[in-house]
């Protein structure tokens, strides 16, 4: 269905993804796919030829260990050739994750530079509210979008004073601590699938799947129209100058 829209989609970490290309293009399903590096990004613009349903969101994921110095200043060369940008984030859940203050200046420089080019943003955070938080509102991104969020529900508001969006998935709605998101307004919702690590009516995601995840949420959110509410927030966001 055309109106479908997947915000945050790793077609990277399927094996058979020129047949998941496929197959979004002949959905047609309007796919942001993140990435976790500037590397994986130029592979997949190697891989795949331009599509309207299928844009690449470069990343600089904070769990990625490998990144270095070089990287960033790789992904803020790259950050040139695209609109879209993302997995980027701070995570400071597990020790094995990049070094705490070396995310810290990282997330400070890509967020400058996406604020400074208008470039729309996917966020992952996670343990690290405040400090994200803190550097969103330094530089005031107007196309900031926080994924998969899990931190505390007062901290939820403040993200939403600084006009984020956010973008939900199935997983999200399916379990006790769930309520705090029926908190967002409906005008700040965005639906990801952040396949293949979440699942729809105990499957795998896969793309056939988006709007099935599109009526469950529906049904939670008591919002008969999502598809359309959805597809008018994202145009929203990428109109926002």
């Amino acid at each position: 269905m055309k109106y479908l829209i997947d915000t945050h989609f790793h077609i990277d970490h399927y094996r058979n993804y020129l047949d998941v290309a496929n197959k979004i293009n002949e959905l047609e399903q309007y796919t942001l796919c993140v990435t976790n590096s500037p590397g994986v990004f130029r592979s997949c613009k190697k891989i795949f030829e331009n599509s309207k349903y299928l844009q690449f969101a470069i990343g600089f994921h904070p769990c990625e260990r490998t990144l270095k110095k070089s990287d960033l200043e790789d992904f803020l060369w790259q950050s040139r050739n695209t609109n879209y940008i993302g997995e980027v984030g701070l995570d400071f859940s597990r020790a094995e994750h990049l070094p705490k203050e070396f995310q810290i200046d990282c997330f400070d420089k890509i967020i400058r530079n996406a604020s400074e080019y208008n470039k729309l943003i996917t966020v992952h955070i996670r343990n690290a509210e405040r400090e994200a938080l803190k550097i969103i509102n330094e530089y005031k991104p107007r196309k900031c979008i926080i994924h998969w969020y899990t931190g505390p529900e007062n901290l939820l508001e403040e993200f939403l004073e600084m006009d984020c969006y956010f973008s939900i998935n199935n997983n999200m709605i399916a379990g006790k601590s769930n309520s705090k998101y029926l908190r967002i307004p409906k005008d700040r919702l965005l639906i990801e699938s952040d396949g293949p690590f979440t699942r729809v009516n105990g499957k795998k995601y896969s793309p056939e799947l988006l709007k099935q995840q599109y009526e469950n949420i529906a049904k939670f959110y008591s919002e008969p129209d999502l598809i359309m509410l959805i597809y008018g927030n994202f145009r929203k966001v990428l109109r926002e100058c």
